[in-house]
């Protein structure tokens, strides 16, 4: 915004500049009075205040603008060229593109996309704003010399002398000495030879230098659709297409083919500029003369040409003018284009007709105003290629030639291949001529690199070779990893398993982000059992988050990933049999699922399939499930056979579509089965052992108990029991939810507050399962039928404990804490010791969890309420707290109630 004094020095000079000079002349010479900075801030101003300001003191605009040029340019200036173009004024739709709103940027930017342009019509989008002079531009010698033209004459011999002479209204010219020369209507190399040769015979020892000085101005007429028609003055060197510029262009409907420059009424050239833009050919832009007048006609038919070629845009085209010249136009076709088939919309009888040109065989395809030229591209998959796919160097597509084969396309195992290529079981997909099936083929990837003729088979155009992974993912490795380390260090791992439960609710987020920080917590923080363990822990997570990183690697190529696309098309293929190309292998292989069915493929392909068998599968017999439609009606028929003479070769059975291949397993087959002895054994450690052994095995294995042991109470836990745990833990939690909601919405009384409920459920789930069997290791030990052994599990743990001679109290008691055995003391005793229970305590629920786990309740004898209840060592005594206990202030105040509501009932049955 400008200033206030700025403002009046502004609309003083305007007034001036309006009364006192009303011709065009003095309105530039008073603009001079605005200052460069004066006229730069009214330019920076809004269009709508340069307008408004305009208006209220009766000044074109543009003159205003522009003052500053105006005012510093001389009238001999006009006959320059011109140095650069400013923009034309845009429309109100033309606006640039951050003036625009979102919703009109997308619509400008939509129909830019769809909109073609009229070619050429970009090179005049300017006008003409500053000259630049072209006094020193050579002067061809065909130029011709006329009234006004200049030239420099200098002679030297006997002395030297500098002429500058005038060509005059007559034409002639005059030199001293010599005389009056007609030069008007030569060339400039004929006027400077004719100069010479008088200079040389008519003064004596004298010879003559000639140049062009200034050259003369002249006047010519541009009309027809010009941007702006007129009369102009412009050099006499100026040809059609500067005049072109000079003027500002053409119009949006001007023609650019049919530019024509008349000369006394008569056509003299014509000046096509799609042949100085395309071409760039000047030959027929010729000089203009004083007088001529340049016409530019309206524009002819034009016809559109999108697609495949380097140049799409709307093109003006001249009679006789072929498609093939308008591909010439539009800069040629692109690689991709499919010249066979070109699509022309064409109005024919007052209908829009569509019509197929080949364009390599019709070149005189003749084109009509309106055309619409569609070039499309050609098919983007490729033709005679071969495409590999899978855990390969170099996948992608392969040029395909008679005879190639695979080995021909992947090269060799140590080439070729990744390291975790699968070299028992890839795919070649072969494509119907139809493209609307497929069949495949499977063979036996390591003996067609080695050159076996029944593998390495022959490939068509189009086939696919799919490679496959041997792994799944990264997570079978480190399944594998870990029953490897399992197996060589039981120890190590129990122990990183326990400092991780430990641990897991408060360092989780430290140790999956700051392995180093957490080691160096877990050294400072229990250095007694962890600081060998940290650098273990720390290798755990290092692998975990290697087998993280890994497992796209390995499943990338598995055969759930590449085979999804290749069974959905079978899965969706019709055939005429009704029969589909699936088969069903399952039990003991490496990978059981659904694969598609080779063309011959047997038992053995299907095995090679799922990965291979495991090593527990049964080789003496397997079977398969075969359902066939016999009458309308489905029949299932179960075939049995021996896996090894199928895998051998010798009695291979082919197989059918949706056949169900089972693997049978070893009988009695079971992985190692391994249990953990803890505490007081004579050797301790984890002992692997075959299926149905017993505790008393185990024990008498390990050498019997030492001579400290306690196994009365002897802790055994059994993963399977602290899974049901967990279950029935969360079931729990889940009914607790359930009723609390319901007394919330149906009682009416105080109910427990949302965050006591949610702490309450979060505890209770968040309570670790334990998993422990209740056992009584005396009496297995001395069972010798084994009646009472209990057949461990894998994963079985048995705790023996130390003797213990002392008896536990905790709960509502005053003092919680754990007292020598005495055999002479009574529950109530103990409780005694402990300080008696509290006022919250539930004294008829109090119970004994003795040594062995077992819970026991207290008995009442007939004598003094005493309890009868043999405390024995090792026994942990508790005292519950009263859920229902009421403080005597509630007891009171609920009595009160009581007791105001009785009275309230009397009063009103006695006034009865």
């Amino acid at each position: 915004m400008l200033q206030l004094g700025q403002r009046f020095i502004i609309a003083a000079s305007l007034a001036c500049i309006v009364f006192l000079a009303p011709a065009t002349q003095a309105l530039q010479a008073n603009l001079s009075q605005l200052t460069p900075a004066q006229i730069e801030q009214i330019k920076r101003m809004p269009r709508a205040q340069q307008e408004a300001l305009a208006r209220q003191f009766g000044v074109d605009l543009n003159v205003l603008i522009n003052a500053q040029g105006s005012t510093n340019r001389s009238a001999t200036q006009s006959l320059e060229m011109p140095e650069r173009a400013d923009v034309r004024e845009r429309e109100d739709d033309d606006r640039p593109l951050r003036e625009l709103s979102p919703d009109e940027l997308a619509e400008r930017l939509a129909a830019n996309d769809q909109e073609l342009k009229p070619f050429g019509y970009e090179i005049f989008k300017g006008e003409p704003s500053t000259f630049a002079p072209i006094n020193n531009a050579p002067v061809p010698d065909d130029y011709i010399l006329g009234v006004g033209d200049e030239l420099n004459i200098q002679l030297y011999g006997k002395e030297s002398r500098s002429n500058t002479v005038l060509v005059d209204r007559e034409g002639r010219i005059v030199l001293e000495n010599l005389g009056p020369i007609q030069v008007a209507g030569l060339t400039y190399s004929s006027a400077r030879n004719l100069i010479k040769s008088q200079v040389k015979e008519r003064l004596i020892g004298f010879e003559a230098a000639v140049s062009m000085g200034e050259l003369r101005s002249m006047q010519i007429f541009i009309v027809g659709e010009a941007y702006k028609p007129g009369a102009y003055t412009v050099s006499s060197l100026t040809t059609l297409s500067q005049a072109l510029f000079v003027s500002g262009g053409v119009s949006d409907i001007a023609s650019l083919r049919s530019i024509q420059v008349k000369r006394a009424g008569v056509t003299v050239a014509q000046f096509d500029l799609y042949d100085l833009l395309i071409r760039g050919d000047a030959s027929a832009d010729i000089t203009l003369r004083a007088g001529d007048v340049v016409f530019i006609p309206t524009r002819g038919p034009l016809v559109s040409i999108a697609g495949e070629v380097l140049r799409p845009a709307l093109y003006e085209i001249k009679p006789k003018e072929t498609l093939h010249d308008l591909v010439e136009m539009a800069g040629g076709l692109l690689p991709n284009a499919f010249e066979d088939s070109v699509q022309v919309q064409r109005y024919s009888a007052g209908l829009r007709r569509i019509e197929r040109v080949d364009l390599a065989a019709e070149r005189s395809y003749e084109l009509k105003g309106g055309d619409v030229v569609s070039i499309h591209p050609v098919a983007e998959e490729a033709v005679d290629s071969v495409m590999l796919v899978g855990a390969a160097v170099r996948p992608g597509l392969y040029s395909w030639f008679e005879g190639a084969q695979v080995k021909d396309i992947i090269g060799s195992i140590d080439s070729g291949l990744l390291p975790h290529t699968d070299l028992s079981y890839a795919i070649v997909v072969h494509e119907a001529e139809d493209r609307r099936s497929i069949t495949v083929s499977q063979i036996d990837l390591g003996l067609a690199l080695a050159g076996v003729k029944s593998e390495n088979i022959g490939l068509k155009p189009r086939d696919q070779i799919v490679l496959f992974s041997r792994y799944e993912s990264a997570e079978a490795e480190a399944n594998q990893l870990r029953t490897w380390l399992r197996t060589e260090n039981e120890i190590q791992r129990e122990q990183r398993e326990k400092v991780l439960r430990e641990y897991r609710k408060q360092y989780l987020e430290n140790l999956l982000e700051d392995r180093d920080g957490i080691s160096s917590v877990l050294e400072n923080d229990r250095p007694d059992r962890l600081q060998d363990l940290s650098s273990d822990l720390v290798d755990l997570f290092d692998t975990r988050e290697v087998v993280e990183r890994e497992d796209d690697y390995y499943s990338k190529f598995s055969r759930r990933n590449l085979l999804q696309p290749i069974l959905y098309k079978l899965r969706n293929q019709f055939t005429r049999d009704g029969e589909l190309a699936l088969i069903y292998v399952e039990g003991e292989v490496r990978y059981p699922g659904v694969y598609p069915l080779a063309s011959n493929g047997a038992v053995s392909d299907g095995v090679a399939a799922a990965g291979g068998l495991k090593e527990s599968a049964y080789l003496a017999r397997a079977e398969v499930t075969r359902t066939d439609v016999v009458g309308g009606e489905a029949v299932t028929d179960y075939l049995q056979f021996s896996l090894e003479q199928a895998l051998a070769g010798q009695a291979d059975m082919p197989l059918q579509g949706r056949d169900r291949l089972h693997v049978l397993s070893i009988p009695q087959w079971q992985n190692i089965i391994q249990v953990r002895l803890e505490g007081e054994v004579r050797f301790p450690g984890t002992y692997a052992i075959r299926r149905g052994e017993t505790m008393g095995d185990i024990i008498k294995r390990a050498g019997g108990l030492t001579d400290y042991a306690f196994p009365r109470g002897a802790v055994f836990t059994r993963t399977d029991l602290r899974a049901a745990e967990r279950k029935r833990l969360q079931e729990l939690a889940q009914q607790l939810r359930r009723e609390i909601a319901s007394n919330a919405i149906t009682d009416t009384g105080n109910t427990i507050a949302y965050s006591e409920m949610n702490q309450l459920l979060r505890d209770l789930t968040n309570i670790e399962a334990v998993g422990r069997l209740i056992v009584d290791l005396n009496t297995i030990l001395r069972d010798n039928d084994g009646r009472s052994d209990v057949q461990l599990k894998d994963g079985d743990r048995l705790f023996v404990p130390t003797v213990q001679n002392t008896v536990s109290i905790i709960g509502e008691v005053q003092l919680a804490s754990s007292y020598q055995y005495d055999s002479s003391l009574t529950l109530e005793d103990y409780i005694e010791r402990a300080g008696g229970t509290r006022q919250k305590a539930d004294e008829e629920r109090v119970y004994v969890v003795k040594a062995d786990g077992s819970v026991m309740v207290p008995e009442r004898s007939s004598w003094f309420s005493a309890r009868a209840t043999q405390i024995e060592p090792g026994d942990t005594i508790i005292v519950p707290l009263d859920t229902q206990y009421v403080s005597n202030i509630e007891a009171w105040t609920t009595a009160t109630q009581i007791m105001y509501q009785v009275g309230v009932a009397l009063a009103a049955i006695s006034g009865l």
